[in-house]
């Protein structure tokens, strides 16, 4: 049932939930690229053209979806996804998506899914100043430089289509979820989160 979520919300691009649906420390978080995307369909047919997925039928509405493969690319700035150049990946061919933008500070556990059919994903939780959000980026490496960056916690190797878990105590302040892998920050791996007091 959790997958099923997963993959309707990565279908029809869910926004996060309106600050009074936001009760809990949970948030559910599903990493997408264009593997999970693609094909007859997903997990309940959510795939790009399938029955329910972006492209036709019951939720798709025969167009793409804002927001997920290839929406809402990263603002224009050098350090962010939309003006990485990235080898075979365009920006906004793969995200993060999260059910929520903001919880209270104290333990948060992460939910995450890995929709994707061939690709190993990761977490990385980075503290980020709200003045200055940009990340520094190794473009030789096509990643960003963690050790450059106040990284909160990170969860290595999600295979695909596999579920894992992290659970973090974190203060209030400004984030940013990332996928470090290198080339998939640049191509839309990326999703902000706000730590309220």
């Amino acid at each position: 049932m959790k997958r099923a979520f997963f993959a309707f919300a990565a279908a029809v691009a869910m926004p996060a939930l309106p600050a009074a649906a936001q009760s809990g420390q949970t948030v559910n978080v599903i990493m997408l690229d264009m593997t999970a995307l693609m094909g007859p369909g997903y997990v309940g047919g959510y795939g790009m053209m399938g029955p329910n997925g972006m492209m036709g039928g019951r939720y798709g509405y025969g167009r793409m979806v804002p927001g997920t493969m290839m929406g809402n690319a990263a603002p224009d700035d050098r350090n962010t996804a939309s003006t990485v150049p990235v080898t075979g990946m365009m920006p906004g061919m793969m995200s993060i998506r999260t059910d929520r933008d903001t919880v209270k500070a104290g333990p948060v556990t992460f939910d995450v899914v890995n929709l994707s059919r061939s690709l190993v994903h990761d977490l990385v939780v980075i503290a980020v100043d709200p003045n200055n959000p940009s990340l520094p980026y190794d473009y030789n490496n096509w990643q960003v430089v963690e050790s450059q960056t106040k990284v909160a916690g990170e969860m290595e190797q999600v295979k695909p289509d596999d579920e894992a878990t992290l659970t973090l105590t974190l203060p209030a302040g400004d984030y940013v979820l990332i996928c470090n892998v290198p080339g998939h920050f640049a191509a839309g791996m990326v999703a902000p989160l706000t730590v309220t007091k």
